[in-house]
């Protein structure tokens, strides 16, 4: 019997990169500087603050965090072989978690190209769910023995502290909750970036 022996190639990645970024004393650091942060209420959520998304711009201990943060950001573009001439920080806030049901409904970072997420206090209840960009998957999802990252709607990205995770901003992502989940003590950073750079593709310049 003649057996198939394919070479796969997984197409038009959504590329999702995490990493170790802080150690605990680091994250406890951050964490104790959020207090003197004015926040303010969600208005969908009301077990969920944020600070001002101005964050890196307050002193030199948020910058030098923005800092660190684009210096992977620039790993990662080198890594998808993207020519530009710098990446800077356009937002920086933090999330925080008021209650025990603590959930961030599905949502996307508009007008930056990478965007970043710093785990600084959690649990395995407070994990990303990042969800397949492609609508045409829904047109018929048939029953699976298994549930891949080759079949699967989304993927749950499990909470590390100290961890950052860098994605491309469109990529829709949220945080489910419930009431038997306990996400009072989750905590992150999350960072949006935009490149400097000359586009040069015919017919399609762009300078930004």
């Amino acid at each position: 019997m003649f057996e198939l022996k394919p070479t796969k190639h997984l197409l038009f990645p959504s590329l999702v990169y995490h990493s170790p970024f802080l150690n605990q004393q680091e994250c406890e650091m951050y964490v104790k500087s959020l207090e003197n942060v004015k926040k303010e209420g969600s208005s969908f959520n009301s077990d969920f603050y944020q600070t001002t998304d101005k964050l890196h711009l307050l002193n030199d201990m948020w910058k030098g965090l923005s800092d660190k943060v684009i210096k992977v950001i620039e790993s990662t573009a080198d890594d998808q072989c993207i020519m530009r001439d710098s990446f800077y920080t356009t937002c920086m806030w933090a999330n925080i978690s008021a209650g025990q049901g603590y959930f961030h409904k599905t949502h996307t970072h508009p007008n930056s190209f990478f965007s970043a997420i710093i785990y600084l206090r959690g649990s395995k209840a407070s994990s990303t769910v990042f969800y397949d960009p492609r609508p045409q998957v829904g047109v018929l999802t048939p029953s699976v023995s298994e549930d891949t990252f080759l079949n699967s709607p989304g993927f749950q990205l499990s909470f590390i502290e100290g961890s950052i995770v860098i994605f491309p901003s469109w990529l829709s992502h949220c945080v489910v909750g419930n009431k038997s989940d306990d996400n009072r003590d989750r905590i992150s950073i999350s960072c949006n970036s935009m490149l400097h750079s000359e586009i040069n593709t015919d017919t399609a310049y762009l300078k930004i």
